[in-house]
């Protein structure tokens, strides 16, 4: 499921990104001008080999100068503030952002149907998207896959759209203790709202994060039984960052096709997509869900819902409108796959355009093993964090097998007049923005930071450790 893309391939990949093709089928029907198009494939092409650059080798200068592709590094270092919660929210490359400005006032100039309805060309452009996003997350059939808003609203396609629950209440959802509030309290809600429908039964699986694979596997495993319909979990926990490992994956998806056919595995993979390759034809699930806008570095309010076929018609949407096309599918006849989650009326038809050059961007990072530097930039950062003693903390399992970019400490406020995640934004000297509350913090370092960047928020967890103003 997490398999790194052959290397020759994703060069090969890499070596053909071109933007002329969707730029001019833009043109070509009049949603663009072909001055400005022309003007747009500059800029996009530009910025395209300057993320291939094959000349450069894949060392440190070359992250320092991918850096540059985002607007923030170009801010005077007095008032630049350095993201570094991609758990949360990313910046966009700038390139992107402005052709996409450039793009959305000229879509402007002609919203009329024929351009958004059946053959149009944005229907066209979302399904040429899909292809592009399915291809780069291994699936064969784009149909598999639902272009959604984000994962909170795919999470809940999930717990609120399952309609074979048993009347007597008594089935079982089993979910990990750490799972994202719309993968746990939302399951909640519906088990346990009044008047609402068939009533269901939550499990919780706690374990250690220390805890034998095999120790973990069977706290799932032996709470699965005849009546449980789901088993969920979170691919990497934005809470503690700690990443469910392969071989419990694979344990809990063999266990549920060999002995419960009718039991759904559902993973939330919004720390996974942009953080790890993901190879969704030989996914350990049912569905995953993810958004854009974190690890992806993609727009926001796009998101990806992926489902097997054979589990789609399980669930009837909740939400029914219009589909990209423009269309009222009658409700007895919805699309037998992942299409059925797509009914959500008008789409953002530029953002749609962005997923599809964010993909792009990725496809010509695959030489760089982006992923890799990822875990690099999460492990030197606890690397220096543990260097310090037993000043920090981990809550973020060292180990790499159970972690990947998300790293949280322990840190208490105290005496100390402002918490960490206050004091790191606002101190001048620092500007670090990451997440966190009265007693920890997390940061989550991704592909437009540094080495530096990392060694500087260090310094400045130990300088408000320290105490020490300005």
């Amino acid at each position: 499921m997490f398999k790194a893309p052959d290397s020759d391939g994703a060069a090969s990949a890499a070596e053909s990104v071109d933007c002329r093709p969707l730029i001019t089928s833009l043109s070509d029907v009049g949603l663009l001008s072909k001055e400005r198009g022309r003007a747009l494939t500059d800029k996009l092409n530009r910025f395209f080999e300057a993320v291939r650059a094959p000349s450069k080798k894949t060392d440190e200068a070359f992250w320092t100068d991918f850096q540059q592709e985002f607007g923030f590094a170009t801010v005077a270092p007095s008032e630049r503030v350095t993201p570094m919660n991609a758990a949360n929210l990313c910046p966009e490359p700038t390139a992107l952002i402005e052709s996409l400005n450039e793009l959305r006032l000229e879509y402007n100039l002609n919203v009329s149907q024929q351009m958004r309805t059946v053959q149009g060309e944005r229907v066209l452009q979302l399904e040429r998207t899909r292809k592009s996003l399915a291809f780069g997350l291994g699936l064969s059939d784009p149909t598999d896959l639902a272009i959604v808003r984000n994962a909170t609203e795919a999470n809940n396609a999930i717990n609120c759209g399952f309609r074979g629950w048993s009347a007597d209440g008594n089935d079982t959802v089993v979910m990990w203790a750490e799972n994202h509030p719309t993968n746990r309290e939302a399951w909640k809600m519906r088990a346990e709202w009044p008047g609402g429908p068939t009533p269901f039964k939550v499990e919780e699986v706690s374990f250690p994060t220390n805890a034998p694979e095999a120790d973990i596997a069977t706290a799932f495993i032996n709470r699965i039984t005849e009546r449980t319909r789901f088993v969920t979990y979170t691919e990497t926990a934005n809470s503690n960052g700690f990443r469910m490992p392969e071989s419990v994956m694979r344990a809990i998806w063999a266990h549920v096709k060999t002995n419960r056919p009718n039991c759904h595995v559902h993973i939330d993979g919004t720390m996974a997509w942009g953080a790890r390759p993901l190879d969704l034809a030989n996914a350990y699930c049912h569905s995953l869900v993810s958004s854009a806008h974190k690890w992806f570095l993609g727009p926001k309010e796009t998101g990806i819902l992926f489902m097997r076929k054979e589990k789609a018609r399980n669930f009837m949407p909740s939400i029914f409108g219009y589909d990209y096309r423009i269309v009222i599918v009658p409700y007895r006849e919805l699309p037998e796959n992942a299409l059925r989650f797509e009914l959500i009326g008008q789409r953002d038809d530029v953002n749609i355009i962005a997923l599809d050059l964010t993909q792009k961007m990725w496809t010509a990072l695959q030489p760089r093993r982006p992923y890799e530097r990822i875990a690099q930039l999460a492990q030197h950062l606890m690397s220096r964090l543990q260097q310090t003693g037993s000043r920090w903390k981990l809550v973020t399992p060292s180990d790499p097998a159970r972690s990947w970019g998300v790293v949280r400490v322990e840190a208490p406020k105290e005496h100390r007049e402002k918490t960490l995640y206050d004091w790191l934004y606002e101190d001048p000297r620092y500007h670090i923005a990451g997440s966190g509350d009265d007693k920890t913090f997390r940061l989550c370092p991704h592909i437009y930071n540094t080495i530096a960047d990392v060694d500087r928020a260090v310094d400045g967890m130990n300088a408000w450790y320290d105490d020490k103003r300005l």
